[in-house]
């Protein structure tokens, strides 16, 4: 009883048994890709499909060497977006001497 409680507190939210974020970035990216190629080039589906399979079961693979996979990726995003305000003026981001 423990283990499974532990197990759902400590593993990170997945989608098709990829990390979550880069799965639904991969699922996004991909349809953009197969409506554009088909509607500009007129390729066959069949191509983006198939990339959006392989690009899935690279991220399964991550996913299991690096579970928290998600979480490195917003925790990134979240510097970008943030400003650094310097206690002494002095060029560069020092926060402290």
């Amino acid at each position: 009883m423990e283990e499974q409680i532990l197990k759902s507190v400590a593993m990170p939210p997945r989608l098709l048994w990829a990390p979550q974020v880069p799965a639904i970035l991969n699922i996004v990216l991909h349809f953009i890709f197969i409506l554009g190629s088909v509607l500009v080039f007129s390729l066959n589906p069949l191509y983006g499909i198939t990339s959006l399979v392989l690009c899935h079961i690279a991220l399964i693979l991550a996913g299991l060497r690096e579970p928290h996979l998600s979480t490195m990726i917003q925790s990134q995003g979240k510097f970008i977006l943030y400003s650094y305000n310097a206690i002494y003026k002095k060029p560069g981001r020092k926060l402290a001497p």
